[in-house]
């Protein structure tokens, strides 16, 4: 056997594999002599049929697939051993170019990762966020906190914004009730928007064994054709009212709810954390920043199978959340008021870049020597097994390939951009 190698442009190499007659015959009775006890030849035993005899009754052709395969895969190992440089990201492509009684020629497309060249990504400038907490925020943080430790207790009042009622209602159009538009003992907060129109704001006032009509018209592009734009009229029932109450932010809350024992302390706590959150946050988006602009500025089109296989990889995994929330995705895009295929471009330009990103970033790090992490992963390892009172080895018996590929991008990732921030400038 034979065989050519061409390198073509993006990353593409035709690889011409030729067989004479004698090698081709001889891929022929490999193939007879492995296959040979699927035919039945009248006359013969069950796999005892001379080849000539077999391919007389079942055709000429009856051995040529199965030779084609041995030849192929013999064929496509060899090139991958002897020519390092080629790194298939997809099955060959095959193509008989020729088949007589001289013998065989095969032609195998292999698809590669394009060479590309890595946009400049040292010495370069980039701005981080300045860490700036203010009042407002530290105020709105203390009434998270409050909301928290607030209480819901049952009331007599009238309904009010920000109430919790617990409801009946049924609802009717053109006075027949329609399909999901029933409820008992629904939990509901006035001003939450949850429910169309002004469905709630015509609560307000109610009182408990209250019974109303409450008259909505669903909006025009509502998800369920059948009521989209229709008026409907909901017989309602109040059974319950809940109000919260909200503790008051003093030395008291303070000393029986927190570590602190003044207003102010932990009114500085509360600061000093949202300046952790932010700085961490600052830190995260300066990191994607330079990431970015490498990937952005990096002149390389992503090979279509890549795309293609991170395309289904993305809306596969969607329609399947989709699913567990029991929702179909064509109910989801009339919802979110999208058209197929406007959706299927974004997830396709989505995959892209993705797929652009990832090949950059590999190169990245291979270009820098930055993937010799076996010591960093045992070392992770070790730190997680004295967690669990384990040595390293009882721990690694647990320890699975996806974890492994989970702890090993986590510290690449790590690698790459505090090389990248020291070899940058941060202003």
């Amino acid at each position: 056997m034979k065989y050519n190698v061409e390198k073509k442009e993006k990353g593409i190499y035709e690889v011409t594999v030729s067989l004479d007659q004698k090698e081709w015959d001889a891929s022929l009775n490999t193939a007879y002599e492995r296959n040979k006890g699927k035919y039945t030849v009248p006359g013969f035993r069950k796999g005892h049929a001379p080849r000539n005899v077999i391919e007389k009754s079942y055709g000429a052709g009856a051995f040529v697939n199965e030779a084609l395969d041995e030849v192929y895969y013999s064929a496509y190992t060899q090139v991958l051993r002897e020519h390092e440089d080629i790194q298939p990201i997809d099955s060959p492509r095959l193509d008989i170019k020729k088949l007589d009684n001289t013998g065989i020629e095969l032609l195998l497309t292999i698809q590669c990762v394009p060479e590309f060249t890595l946009a400049p990504y040292k010495g370069l400038t980039f701005e981080k966020k300045k860490v700036r907490v203010t009042e407002k925020e530290v105020n709105e943080a203390i009434d998270k906190e409050l909301l928290r430790a607030s209480r819901l207790v049952e009331t007599k009042q009238p309904v009010k914004t920000d109430d919790f009622v617990t409801l009946d209602f049924e609802g009717f159009i053109d006075g027949k009730p329609f399909d999901g538009g029933k409820a008992e003992n629904y939990q509901l907060k006035i001003g939450s928007k949850s429910f169309i129109d002004n469905f709630e704001d015509q609560l307000i006032g109610m009182n408990i064994g209250d019974k109303k009509d409450v008259i909505v018209t669903f909006p025009a592009d509502y998800h369920v054709e059948s009521l989209a734009g229709k008026i409907a009229t909901f017989k309602v029932e109040i059974k319950n009212i809940r109000e919260r109450i909200m503790p008051k932010l003093d030395e008291e809350f303070v000393a029986n709810s927190t570590e602190f024992d003044t207003v102010d302390a932990y009114k500085a706590d509360i600061k000093a954390r949202l300046k952790k959150e932010q700085e961490e946050a600052n830190e995260f988006e300066l990191d994607n920043k330079i990431l970015d602009s490498i990937i952005d500025s990096t002149e390389l089109t992503p090979p279509e199978v890549m795309v293609e296989e991170e395309f289904n990889r993305q809306y596969t995994g969607f329609e399947n959340q989709l699913k567990y929330q029991g929702l179909k995705i064509d109910d989801y895009l009339k919802y979110i008021g999208k058209s197929s295929d406007d959706f299927t471009a974004e997830i396709r330009t989505n995959s892209a870049r993705n797929v652009k990103g990832r090949l950059v970033l590999e190169k990245l790090i291979r270009d820098e020597h930055l993937d010799n992490i076996e010591k960093d992963i045992d070392e992770r390892l070790e730190e997680m097994a004295k967690n669990t009172g384990k040595t390293l080895e009882e721990y690694k018996k647990n320890v699975n390939n996806d974890m492994i590929n989970h702890i090993a991008n986590e510290i690449l990732m790590k690698k790459l951009t505090t090389f990248l921030r020291e070899n940058n400038e941060i202003k």
